[in-house]
Order: structure tokens, then sequence, then C-alpha cells
């Protein structure tokens, strides 16, 4: 291989790969595991060693110099994932749709060039390929990157690891069979309409593919949804049927109060009418020690947070936790009740399961809020049998499949409010703290 030849393979192979390999990077900026030196260094070298792989192949006699595209496909397609820090499934079901485009847009530059130019001696790596692939990559990349960003947000609220470890098969299948039967790029092959016809039938394919499964997607997210909703609306039943029991019992023991009073006081008048004083401070005194202790809780002066404090403290006691709680909170909280309820009810929730897998020793729920006009500040301390899982930065949830909803409601609801949530576990003891800044409205 002369030098101009390898020269102008180098030029034309890195205008038919470097801009797909950066365009994968675009729509996962905010997750790179590496900095972007590190990233651009990575790409570089790895293109460098193809170039120098393929020009000692191209001396050698017989050597497929193709067959290093191949490898160092393979090759980019790992340094990509290792790139990254998010979930891997995810990440090669779109990286699947990124190499079907490079498929595609290359194949089509093939054609054109075949069509518009053919002969027996024609070959692609030469400055008018380089011209036709940049060309259609201009054209067609900025839909590109518009849905890759699209589609990456979709697929990454769709919380589903047994779907997402399988799906990605039906897109790889199908673009391992159309490149079985276009892989040939020799100039009569390429010049065929069948050639362009099945690569434009790949990405189409592709589409039809993503359309029906983001649909499903979709119904998927609608069933969390509903579910996280049925389940609130559960613990919200709950709470009420626990007041409702708090006033009922508070009825009745006011009517037996008034009751028992009408006959005290008649004992009280007969003691000061024969003036037996003596007598009547030790039936005083008798009744002060009979009288019952105060069984209702009252927590703080706002309302909504008494009675959602007051429903998790009897459910803890139940079970034979140990339930204390500081709640420094005015009449009128400067949030907006329904997300300081959601935050709190979540973290307590949360707090109260834990505490139920405990098998030894005394689990405790610990509870501090503060209030002022400028922010709010919560903590839940819980005792906790084990670290939680996490994946990915998020807490896996115990209770189903995917990653728990109830630390990413906390944790979306405080940013919402220009705070922060955090969420840390440390010898047996699982510590949410969360700072959300104070409302204008109320």
């Amino acid at each position: 291989m002369n030098p101009v030849s390898f020269l102008m393979y180098a030029l034309t192979e890195t205008t038919f790969t470097l801009p797909y390999r950066i365009l994968g990077y675009i729509p996962f900026r905010k997750e790179l595991r590496l900095p972007v030196w590190v990233i651009a260094l990575l790409i570089g070298t790895t293109q460098l060693a193809q170039f120098v792989l393929y020009a000692w192949m191209a001396l050698q006699e017989g050597l497929p110099e193709r067959a290093t595209e191949f490898l160092f496909a393979a090759i980019c397609f790992i340094t990509f994932m290792a790139s990254i820090r998010t979930n891997r499934w995810k990440a090669l079901f779109l990286y699947v749709f990124l190499f079907d485009y490079t498929v595609v847009v290359r194949g089509s530059a093939y054609f054109l060039e075949a069509r518009l130019f053919y002969s027996s001696t024609l070959t692609f790596n030469t400055l008018r390929s380089l011209l036709i692939n940049l060309l259609l990559l201009a054209v067609t990349s900025p839909f590109m990157v518009l849905f890759l960003r699209r589609t990456k947000d979709l697929v990454f609220q769709t919380e589903a690891p047994s779907l997402w470890r399988v799906i990605w098969m039906l897109p790889a299948f199908t673009t391992v069979i159309v490149m079985m039967y276009t892989a040939d790029i020799s100039p009569e092959n390429v010049y065929q309409f069948r050639f362009f016809f099945s690569r434009v039938l790949l990405i189409l394919g592709m589409f039809g593919i993503y359309l029906v499964l983001f649909q499903s997607l979709d119904v998927i997210r609608q069933e969390a949804v509903t579910a996280e909703q049925a389940a609130s609306q559960a613990n919200l039943l709950a709470i009420q049927r626990t007041q409702y029991s708090q006033l009922s019992r508070h009825i009745e023991e006011t009517r037996q109060a008034r009751h028992d009073l009408a006959q005290h006081l008649r004992i009280i008048n007969s003691y000061l009418n024969t003036g037996r004083e003596e007598a009547l401070r030790e039936y005083m005194a008798n009744y002060e020690q009979s009288l019952p202790s105060a069984a209702s809780h009252s927590f703080c002066k706002n309302y909504a947070v008494n009675t959602l404090v007051s429903y998790y403290c009897e459910e803890a006691e139940k079970s034979g936790n140990e339930f204390t709680a500081k709640l420094s909170l005015p009449e009128v909280l400067p949030l907006s009740e329904p997300d300081f309820c959601s935050m709190l009810g979540n973290l307590l929730e949360n707090a109260l399961l834990a505490c139920r897998e405990m098998q030894d020793g005394t689990p405790f729920i610990r509870i501090l809020a503060r209030a002022d006009e400028q922010q709010i500040l919560l903590a839940v301390d819980n005792s906790c049998v084990s670290a939680p899982l996490m994946k990915g930065g998020k807490f896996l949830s115990s209770r189903h499949e995917g990653f728990g909803l109830g630390t990413a409601s906390v944790t979306a609801i405080a940013r919402r409010h220009n705070g922060s949530a955090s969420f840390r576990y440390d010898q047996g003891v699982f510590q949410a703290s969360v700072m959300v800044m104070a409302m204008d409205e109320q």
C-alpha cells in the first residue's frame, strides 16, 4: 500500500466512523464515567490503532483488511459501554439504533457513489467518498441527535429491568440479518437497488420496532403510576381510618367523662355540705390518681403533619418499635402541605418497613423537623438490617423489581423546591436528610 492510498483510507475511514462515535456520547454527556479528554484520547488511540493494523494487513498477502472494521467496531462498543455510568442494557438498546444509523448512512453513501460513478475498479476510499458521506451526515445527524435525546429520556424514565435485559435482542438480530446480506461492498453489489433498499428497510424497521416499544413503555409507565397512586390512596385511607378511630375514641371518652363528672360533682357537693374537708381532700387525691394519661399525640401545630406522624407512631408502636418525633413546625407551613407530607410519608413508610425486618433488638424511628421563614429541615433516622442495594446511584426497591419510588420521589420534590435530599447507611442506621426552601405562597 502506497502512502497516498493509506492516507486516503485514513481520511475516509475517519469520516465513516469518528462522527458516529462522537454522536453516541452526546445523549450521555451527563452520565460520563470518564473526563471528556480521556474519552477523546481513547477514541483517537483506537482510531490510530485501526489505521496501523489496516496498513500492516494490506502489506501482507491474502489478509482481509476489512476485518479491521469489524474488530474495531467491537472495540469501540466496549469503550463506549465502559465510558458511561448508566444501565448497560438500556445503553445497549440505544447503541444498536446508533449502529443501524451508521450502517444505513454508510451504505447510502456507497450506493450513491456507485450509481453516479460506477466502474469495475471503483473503490470507496476516495475524496469523493468522503464528501458524499459528510453530506449525508450533515443532512441526517441533527434529526438523529434529537431522536437519540428524546429516546434516551423515554427509555431511562421506564423501570422494567427484565424487559431491558432482552429487548435489545430484537433490533440486534434484525441488524445481523441485514448485515449478512449486505456485507459485500464490491461495486457490483453496492450498485444494486436491493443493497440500498435492504439498508433503508433496516432503519425503517428499527423505527417501527421502537414505535411499538415506546407505546408499550408508555403503558408500563402508566401502570406504574397507577400502582403508585393506588398505594398512596391505600396509605391515605389507612391514615384516615386511624384519624376516625382516634376521633371516635375521643368522642366516647368525652361522653363518658361528662357522665362521670356529674357523679363526682354530686359527691363533692355532699362533702362540702357536710363540712368533711379532710375526706374531700382524700377523695380528690384518689380521683386524680385514677385519671387516665393523655393517649393522643400532639407532635406539632400543623394538623396534616400531626395526623400523618400520629398514624405512623401508632403503627410503629403496634410493631414494638421506639418512635420519637421532635417537630418544630408552625400551624401554617412555609411550603406546600401535600409536598411536605408526601416527603415525610415516603420516608416514614420506608422506615416502618425497614424496622419490621429487624429480628434482634428494639428497632427505632426518629424524626426531627424544623422550619423558619427561609427553609424547612427534615431528618428521619431508622433501624436497618443492612445497607440498601443501589445501582447507578439509585436505591433498588425491596418490595418489587426495579428502583425504589419513595426516595426518588423525596429527591424530586426537594429539587423542585430548590433543596436537596441525601441518604446514607451507617452501622445499622439509615439516615435521610432533606432541606427545602420556603415558598412565597402558603
